[in-house]
């Protein structure tokens, strides 16, 4: 036999030695589950069980059961919960088991100190402490880390109205929504993030992607100001640099967890909505880290939400002798507008990698990306990665709705359905609108409301309107809509009509094209005018024709693409033939003496007379916008916008080409600048500055000129960026510009502080505008509001500044949440 052979003999009993170990290592995965309880013997919901030798954990279920998969083999497990004294055994794995576990209340110890009335409670102290080594802890500590994150979500409705602003709401009680996911999340200083979507499944829907978020979840205690994404304002936290501001602080005592003294104390808002959090925060004894929280929020912190409360627990690593999150759970009651309901989102870190070498190439592209495959586990798969046992409730959910889902698919279900939520509805038909929806094609459509539909001006008298829209869902999320509108006016008796097509090729670069042509009127401002149903109020009422008219004859392209990941390009080209118009129509509703309409002629403090002669125009605009350092999340046909850290620059190009006849020849070259940012406790603040200047300017009409958002009714334009008390067309120009736009929603910041209206939960807005053209020189306007008025209405007190000009001043009402 040659050596060869003998080797290979030799060889046999260690591959089979290995391939049994091998084997060994799947087959024997032990299960170690049971239930944490109270005192009362009441399952602890979101309980922490923490095993030391593989530095991971989990928690348990609504009901308090667990369920940790092992290897055969000695653990030291620990079992804790906020408020309870944690529990350490030597557990020995050689089979499943079932074991559970009885907390007993923390016991804790409080010396014996007399504080008189004078004297800080201890609290003080050890929160002082805190505050000293909390940036060292946010900052320095841990340069990076990778952990894998458990989501889960569940939405339950319990009370809901029949039809909300006149759309039916067909929504059942009971769970609404249900989701887990997976992520791999990376971690580097001082705010890098990067998450992998590996697995998600969504109740009811196997094509779904959850949208859990797992880069921004952990309300982190380390932070001066968090939770963000709960309260509008954010909050600040108990050992925020100005805490003591916010908070008092009372010593409840200490107790030992894993032969560390662990401090309970007591936070105690200073003011009733002041944005703090109540509860308790847990702080370890020398090296003033924080052990744990359990949190709440009020409803006047937090908006449309009864109530927030937060659990936080973290664990141990003792190669690098730091502690890290292991778990979070935040769990919300909601009562707005009829709509009553709770729910929770559960968040379990695991496999954790402390300070890999990552590159900073790794944070370049998604901060979120989904893997296409995320939605297509099978149960086993979730079986095995699932850290926390199933609810019977929610594997009712699972099974009823998976199984449902197949039905619900079908063609005679979603027709049913269709049938019910097609049914018309009085305020849908006079304000909304009418939807007839196909859900098996995937395909709807739209007519408008009666408001919309029947309208007054002075140009074509009382005006039959009808915009049509139908939209169509084709595959990897592309949508097509054709848009035909006609028109009649009874006054002028003429026929309009407009075709519109609309092709969404590429959602994950916002790709779109837009086709449209036509016979049609249009403001002069088609961008800035008044709204029509407040033109026809108006004029019928109080006979003023705000609304300016002219008709063109034309044939309209645009596209819409990124060129670069954070560059968006919008362009179009018209080609159109305009034609001015003159009034039609003197009926009113109501005679208003010494008061008559208006020509269709706009007056400018620029042209004696804008009206213009019949002609032709070919008109072009080129548009880029870049959102620098943008972070955004990839799903397989999506791209979602999450954050944009630095303001968004436009810089547009608009231009009139004497070419093909026409007789327009003109360029207009603007740039602005706008972003809305959160400013901490003081709430949202929102700008835009804008410059524009004609380049040459050899032939235009009234048509061409640079308008601006002006208003003169009671109704405010809705977006911050206009102007309450300016006149529509005065003072548009044809030659420069500056404008400037500031808003500044306080979200409580000053409402609050006054003890009987905060009851009311209205918060203050404040904002200012500035304009500048060499006809109108300076202008400028300042407003000061109240808005979330019975939730929706804003009333803002508006006051001009004009440079040279009668002082102005007026009340304007809008709508928003």
């Amino acid at each position: 036999m040659n050596h060869q052979k003998i080797k290979l003999l030799a060889l046999i009993p260690l591959l089979f030695f290995m391939a049994f170990q091998s084997q060994a290592q799947v087959a024997g995965i032990l299960e170690l589950k049971g239930t944490i309880r109270d005192h009362k013997g009441e399952g602890l919901a979101f309980a922490t069980v923490f095993v030391k030798e593989q530095n991971t954990g989990t928690t348990t279920n609504e009901l308090g059961a667990y369920s940790i998969k092992l290897l055969p083999g000695s653990y030291e497990i620990s079992f804790q919960y906020v408020g309870y004294k944690t529990q350490t055994l030597e557990i020995s794995m050689y089979s499943s088991r079932v074991l559970d576990i009885d907390l007993e209340p923390e016991s804790l110890i409080l010396d014996d100190v007399v504080i008189e009335a004078t004297d800080q409670d201890p609290a003080y102290r050890i929160i002082r402490e805190a505050q000293a080594k909390r940036r060292y802890y946010l900052r320095e500590e841990i340069k990076s880390y990778q952990t894998q994150v458990y989501i889960k979500g569940l939405q339950r409705l319990n009370e809901r109205p029949k039809s909300f602003l006149g759309v039916a709401i067909n929504v059942d009680t009971g769970i609404v929504y249900f989701s887990e996911s997976l992520s791999k999340l990376e971690y580097m200083q001082p705010d890098k993030y990067r998450e992998e979507m590996i697995s998600s499944k969504v109740s009811g829907d196997s094509r779904a992607f959850s949208f859990n978020q797992a880069n921004n979840a952990w309300l982190n205690l380390y932070e001066n100001v968090s939770a963000q994404e709960i309260s509008e304002r954010g909050v600040i936290s108990p050992i925020a640099a100005n805490a003591l501001s916010y908070y008092r602080y009372r010593l409840e005592g200490a107790y030992q967890d894993r032969g560390q003294w662990v401090n309970k104390i007591r936070l105690i808002p200073r003011r009733k909505n002041a944005p703090a959090y109540g509860g308790y925060i847990y702080i370890m004894e020398d090296t003033w880290r924080i052990h744990s929280a359990e949190l709440s929020l009020r409803s006047g912190v937090v908006e449309f939400v009864d109530s927030v409360s937060v659990r936080q627990v973290y664990a141990p690593d003792p190669e690098f002798d730091i502690w890290l999150p292991l778990n979070q759970s935040v769990n919300f009651e909601i009562s707005a507008f009829g709509f009553k309901g709770k729910g929770y989102f559960l968040f379990n870190y695991f496999d954790y990698t402390v300070n890999p070498n990552f590159d900073k190439k790794n944070f370049k592209g998604p901060i979120i990306k989904v893997l296409p495959d995320a939605n297509q586990k099978d149960e086993s798969y979730w079986q095995a990665i699932r850290p926390l046992p199933l609810t019977k409730e929610e594997t009712t959910e699972y099974r009823s709705k998976d199984s449902l889902e197949v039905l619900k698919k079908s063609q005679t279900y979603l027709d049913s359905i269709d049938r019910k939520q097609n049914r018309l509805k009085i305020g849908s038909f006079l304000w909304a609108g009418v939807t007839r929806r196909n859900s098996f094609k995937k395909s709807s459509f739209r007519l408008p409301g009666l408001i919309q539909m029947v309208q007054f001006n002075t140009v074509e008298g009382w005006v039959l309107n009808l915009p049509i829209q139908y939209q169509k869902e084709l595959a990897d999320k592309k949508v097509f809509a054709i848009r035909p509108a006609l028109r009649y006016g009874l006054a002028d008796e003429r026929f309009h009509a407009k075709l519109g097509l609309d092709y969404t090729f590429n959602p994950l670069k916002l790709g779109r094209i837009r086709v449209e042509a036509g016979r049609f009127v249009e403001p002069i401002s088609r961008q800035y005018y008044i709204r029509p149903w407040i033109n026809t109020a108006y004029s019928l009422l109080d006979e003023r024709n705000f609304l300016k008219l002219y008709q063109k004859t034309f044939v309209r392209m645009g596209l819409r693409h990124d060129v670069h990941p954070k560059v968006l390009l919008n362009t179009s080209w018209e080609y159109a033939r305009r034609r001015s118009r003159v009034n039609a129509s003197e009926y009113s509703l109501r005679d208003v003496s010494n008061r008559e309409y208006t020509p269709n002629a706009p007056q400018s403090v620029v042209l004696e007379d804008t009206r213009f002669p019949t002609h032709n125009a070919l008109v072009y605009d080129i548009g880029l916008t870049f959102l620098f350092k943008m972070s955004y999340a990839e799903y397989p046909q999506q791209k979602i916008i999450l954050d944009l850290p630095f303001p968004r620059l436009a810089i547009n190009y608009r231009g009139g080409l004497p070419v093909l006849g026409s007789d327009i020849s003109f360029g207009l070259l603007s740039a602005r600048v706008y972003d809305q940012l959160n400013v901490g406790l003081l709430g949202d603040f929102r700008f835009q500055i804008e410059g524009g200047l004609f380049t040459h300017r050899d032939s235009l009409s009234f048509v061409d000129f640079q308008h601006f958002p002006g208003n003169r009714t009671l109704f405010a334009r809705n977006d911050y960026r206009s102007y309450q008390l300016l006149d529509y067309y005065l003072y548009s120009t044809q030659r420069s510009y500056v404008s400037a736009y500031v808003e500044q929603h306080f979200n409580g910041f000053l409402w609050n502080s006054l003890p009987l209206l905060k009851k009311l939960k209205w918060q203050i807005v404040a904002g200012g505008s500035y304009l500048y053209t060499p006809e109108l020189g300076h202008y400028g306007e300042l407003s000061i509001g109240i808005e979330h008025i019975l939730k929706i209405l804003r009333v803002s007190y508006v006051q001009a500044l004009p440079d040279g000009r009668p002082l102005q001043r007026g009340v304007r009402l809008g709508f928003g949440f």
